[in-house]
């Protein structure tokens, strides 16, 4: 009894690993493989450990999101950051790895958050605030729950894989690259006036 019942455990344990990779694939660890492939080269050779262009490039279930991290340290001895957070959304098939045009009912839009975070001990973390859509392509935004973004960086300082909890989905895994190094004393973008989408029952943080 006790053999038999504990074999039936595992084999409900291997099954819901097996499903939790089909329902949610942007949980699997192949899937960060697949990210990597699609970043642009990394930057090299930046002053700062952290300060720069991030970019991201994930899919989940039915939608893409390419997210880009403009990280910000005014004081590189100091742990605190502050930028944003840029969401390029699009809803499309698996091999639509780039924004489509507009098919009059997918949608896709592009967003921004102010963001600030902290940097010690070689962890990120960086957390959106306050959505703003900035390009409405097609389709209509529904919500959009701020992402939230931490990891560790890789020994050589160029990736992170970043752990996104919005508060409301599950928390899945998106590898950041550094595409750009930070440029002193560079001006910060001025953000569009905020915009309230009308409140849902259901989001995914990404919509």
């Amino acid at each position: 009894m006790r053999q038999r019942s504990l074999q039936r455990r595992l084999l409900g344990i291997i099954a819901g690993l097996l499903l939790g990779a089909m329902v949610w694939p942007g949980l699997s660890t192949a899937t960060v493989e697949e990210q990597r492939k699609r970043l642009p080269p990394p930057a090299r050779a930046c002053s700062d450990p952290i300060a720069g262009l991030w970019m991201g490039h994930q899919y989940l279930r039915d939608h893409w999101n390419r997210f880009t991290l403009d990280i910000r340290r005014p004081d590189p001895d100091a742990p605190d950051l502050h930028g944003e957070i840029r969401s390029h959304f699009w809803e499309a098939p698996t091999h639509v790895e780039q924004p489509p045009a507009c098919d009059g009912v997918s949608d896709q839009f592009k967003g921004v958050m102010p963001a600030t975070g902290r940097f010690e001990e070689n962890h990120v973390s960086f957390t959106g605030h306050s959505y703003q859509v900035v390009e409405s392509i097609c389709g209509n935004l529904r919500s959009y729950y701020p992402d939230a973004f931490s990891g560790a960086l890789s020994p050589d300082g160029t990736e992170f894989i970043s752990q996104n909890d919005d508060g409301h989905n599950p928390v899945i895994p998106v590898l950041f690259r550094r595409i750009k190094c930070d440029e002193p004393d560079r001006p910060t973008p001025d953000l569009p006036p905020p915009r309230v989408p009308p409140a849902y029952s259901q989001g995914c943080g990404c919509f």
